[in-house]
This record gives C-alpha cells, sequence and structure tokens, in this order.
C-alpha cells in the first residue's frame, strides 16, 4: 500500500505524451495500490549507484531495472518513484513490456532534476484494460556515481 504525500513533481502519461498535473497526492481515496517485487532482488525498491557509459568492451551499464507485474490483476496505473540522495540530474525512460514480447515507452525525460530526499513519480497507464504488462522496466542514467532508490506500484479502482 502506497501512502498519500506531497509530491514535487507528477506526471500522467497518456497515449506517450506527458501531462503535468497539479496534485498532492498520487494516490486517490478510492483505489488500492501494491508494490511490485523487481525481477532479481528482494524487496520492493532497489538503491543503485549510476554506473559507466558501458562503452567500454566487456563493461555494462546498471541503468535498467525491471519490476515483475503480478499476474491476475487489471491495474488502471502504474507508479514508478524515483528518490535521489543528492540533488542530481538524470536521464529517465519507462517501459512496459507485455507477454508478446513487445514493448511500450510510456515515459522519456532527459535531464530531470530530482531533489534530494524527495520522491519524483511517474504515473503511467496501461493501453487498454486487456493488455496489461507483466514487467514495468526503468532505465535511470546520470552522473556516474549518483545514488537513487526505485520502486513500481500498480493501482486499481474499488
Amino acid at each position: 500500500m502506497i501512502s498519500n504525500r506531497i509530491v514535487v513533481r507528477v506526471f500522467m502519461t497518456l497515449l506517450g505524451a506527458s501531462i503535468p498535473l497539479n496534485t498532492q497526492s498520487v494516490v486517490n481515496a478510492a483505489e488500492t495500490c501494491q508494490a511490485f517485487r523487481p525481477l532479481s532482488g528482494s524487496g520492493y525498491e532497489v538503491r543503485k549507484s549510476v554506473s559507466s557509459t558501458g562503452v567500454t568492451p566487456g563493461v555494462r551499464n546498471n541503468w535498467d531495472t525491471d519490476f515483475v507485474v503480478p499476474p491476475g490483476t487489471r491495474f488502471t496505473r502504474y507508479i514508478a518513484t524515483i528518490t535521489s540522495e543528492t540533488p542530481e540530474n538524470y536521464n529517465i525512460i519507462i517501459n512496459f513490456r507485455f507477454a508478446d514480447n513487445t514493448a511500450r515507452q510510456v515515459f522519456r525525460r532527459d535531464g530531470a532534476r530530482l531533489v534530494g530526499g524527495v520522491p519524483f513519480q511517474i504515473i503511467g497507464e496501461p493501453p487498454s484494460a486487456s493488455r496489461q504488462p507483466i514487467q514495468i522496466n526503468t532505465n535511470i542514467s546520470g552522473r556516474q556515481g549518483a545514488t537513487y532508490r526505485v520502486g513500481v506500484s500498480g493501482c486499481t479502482k474499488q
């Protein structure tokens, strides 16, 4: 369950476009939200420090984190929460991955300024109630060594 909290920036993604919202809570009173587990690891949130760009042969970056969407629930929206430990600029991409091996980019922002310790939340909706993603992919890059936490939740209307 996600608690109500003040959000500095909230963006709703509709059909691939970002629309800023002026709101103080990302969780509506008439919905229930469930945190997703990362594909590898434990818990519901992943802490990472941005690695190198991966352009050196044999060196990979760690920008991607995948979260598993539990089957059997039709989520009406998904919330990715990124919290930087210090003020930093990040390049953020959120992708929905589907069971038919296709993907859809639902959010992209280069140079997003995150305030240290303040959650930055991105809200995405599935393309339709019948087409639900099986994974939510977050791709976060920025200054090498910049540290952040990321988690993803899905919400249903009651």
